[in-house]
């Protein structure tokens, strides 16, 4: 417990020199008016608008920007990554009975996470595969904090690759879109993608342009999910939705559960159906988003979409 102590304050206090990344709100110079419904909203549907049918493969697959299981709060010891926390994001996710998930802001195994390879650790709570790929490296020999992307699934992933997205400055913070190539067996093979995009709009329109020429090559029918830090107004996301489904259309809160503050997306390229999606867990504090999931169908599995 000593040694644990020990590693938060030293964690603490080199964090507290440090510009760290996903500190930031992103949306810290636009005004957000909160309702008094936003205090329960879980953003539960009344119902979905498509029921199981046979011979199509269902997967539910969900996007969470776990925050390195630091909470909702930021700043000094609030960035330390709590262990306790991170168990709890791995339960949520399994008592959510997800089959894929892709993370953003989840790290390897840092200070500032107390060391804990948190892909790892989740992957092997749910008994799932999973691959990560690092953006961010910071301090300490790039010890002090790490940042990334990681999908954790179910079926097998037989391949991956990490994407490094347009930055306008190399002092930026790189961001990255990781693929991966999972294997539903008899079904076929599909791409599942996580992204997490730029606080800059000039960096993050054309990171929604290198995405979308990564989903338009795939041979593989393709779920993208992630944190766009974009609301659905925006050109970037209209521009996206032009050439892509959005499966979270329904909701519009993914951040603290702030009314019209969706910033994380599930969408679709292929022949895909799904359900309507839901957001779940801002009242666990385990991160200042919450887990994004739907239900999909996979009418075909085959080149050509």
């Amino acid at each position: 417990m000593r040694n644990l102590c020990c590693l938060g304050l030293l964690a603490f206090l080199c964090f507290f020199c440090l510009s760290t990344a996903g500190a930031a709100s992103p949306f810290a110079n636009e005004t957000v008016k909160v309702s008094d419904a936003a205090a329960s909203l879980d953003q539960a549907p009344a119902r979905a608008v498509l029921k199981p049918e046979n011979g199509l493969k269902k997967i539910r697959v969900g996007g969470y920007n776990i925050a390195h299981a630091r909470g909702e709060n930021t700043g000094g010891l609030n960035e330390v990554g709590k262990p306790s926390k991170l168990k709890g994001i791995a339960r949520l996710v399994k008592n959510n009975r997800l089959d894929i998930i892709g993370f953003t802001e989840i790290a390897s195994g840092d200070l500032r996470v107390l060391f804990k390879n948190q892909p790892k650790f989740i992957a092997e709570y749910l008994g799932f595969h999973h691959v990560y790929a690092q953006n961010l490296k910071r301090g300490l020999f790039g010890k002090m904090a790490t940042q990334g992307n990681a999908i954790v699934s179910r079926f097998p992933i037989v391949d991956h690759k990490n994407h490094n997205l347009y930055r306008s400055d190399e002092k930026n913070e790189q961001r990255s879109c990781l693929e991966a190539t999972v294997d539903l067996g008899t079904a076929g093979k599909v791409k599942i993608l996580v992204a997490h995009l730029s606080l800059k709009a000039e960096e993050s329109n054309r990171q929604v342009e290198q995405i979308w020429e990564i989903v338009e090559k795939s041979e593989f029918p393709v779920i993208l999910c992630g944190d766009f830090n974009s609301r659905p107004k925006s050109d970037r996301i209209k521009w996206l939705s032009q050439r892509m489904k959005d499966a979270s259309a329904n909701l519009n809160t993914t951040f603290k559960n702030l009314p019209d503050v969706k910033i994380d997306y599930l969408f679709t390229y292929g022949p895909w159906r799904y359900a309507t999606s839901k957001v779940t867990g801002f009242d666990l504090d385990y991160s200042d988003h919450g887990l994004l999931y739907n239900d999909f169908w996979l009418l075909k599995a085959q080149p050509g979409r």
